[in-house]
């Protein structure tokens, strides 16, 4: 009696996890039942049946053992797939974080080479702007020192005039530039036509510098320089104001050289 009073009660305790599990329990308390009812009548042939009473009871005890193995399963099986469930939606969650911050960081990233362009931009606009203003520096220097070599060039050739000639002459002697001129005053005339003849010279010899530094005349300038006259004279023929007439000229021989 006491053997089935506790099967009964860990019936009703497993009850809950059975009916998850969808394990019959049914059938059991049909047995524990009808083994209650029928226990008057055991007891009564208790000599005789004692063997087969042995057997029944061994039997219920291991259907109960049974059936709480089979509620712990389902319960340990609830566990795991409560705990995969768990885990799949840690998994979900991290792998969503991970996107969130990959995203962040292309962002940044984007953000970060689009100012880096920026940065290159503006640099060449400046260096751009640099080096246009070295090179009009450059060209306005190279220009000066031309002007400076070709007066230099020029200059070389000595003085052209028998007074400065002579002040270049009496420089470093201790004379003031009033003392040279009232010496050259009193210079007599053989020495002031030596000094007329060397002024003489050194102004060929500027004329001769002079024109070696002049740039070679192009064809159409000879061409202009040629025939420009003739043009001009009959383009006054055709208008009265001088400026129309150069003009017209103007044309006209550009038009002729092209025709050559």
């Amino acid at each position: 009696m006491n053997t089935l009073r506790i099967a009964s009660r860990t019936l009703r305790a497993f009850a809950p996890l059975a009916r998850s599990t969808g394990f019959d329990l049914m059938q059991v308390r049909t047995k524990v039942t009808s083994a209650k009812k029928a226990a008057p009548k055991k007891v009564v042939k208790k000599v005789k049946a004692a063997p087969k009473k042995v057997a029944k009871k061994t039997s219920k005890k291991v259907v109960v053992k049974k059936v709480a193995k089979q509620v712990k399963a389902a319960a340990l099986s609830k566990k795991r797939i409560t705990l995969a469930k768990k885990k799949a939606a840690a998994q979900k969650k991290r792998v969503a974080v991970m996107k969130r911050n990959a995203a962040v960081k292309a962002t940044a990233a984007r953000k970060k080479a689009t100012l880096a362009k920026r940065k290159a931009a503006v640099k060449a606009v400046n260096e751009r702007k640099r080096a246009r203003v070295q090179a009009t520096k450059a060209k306005v220097q190279a220009k000066k020192d031309a002007v400076k070599a070709k007066k230099a060039k020029i200059a070389s050739s000595g003085p052209v005039r028998p007074r400065t000639l002579f002040v270049k002459q009496q420089a470093g002697k201790g004379m003031n530039l009033k003392q040279m001129s009232e010496k050259f005053n009193t210079l007599g005339a053989s020495e002031k036509q030596a000094l007329v003849n060397q002024a003489q010279k050194n102004l060929a010899k500027r004329n001769e510098i002079r024109k070696s530094l002049k740039k070679p005349a192009t064809k159409y300038a000879l061409f202009v320089k040629k025939n420009f006259a003739t043009a001009y004279e009959s383009a006054k023929k055709q208008t009265n104001d001088k400026k129309a007439a150069f003009k017209l000229a103007t044309r006209t021989l550009a038009a002729q050289y092209k025709k050559q």
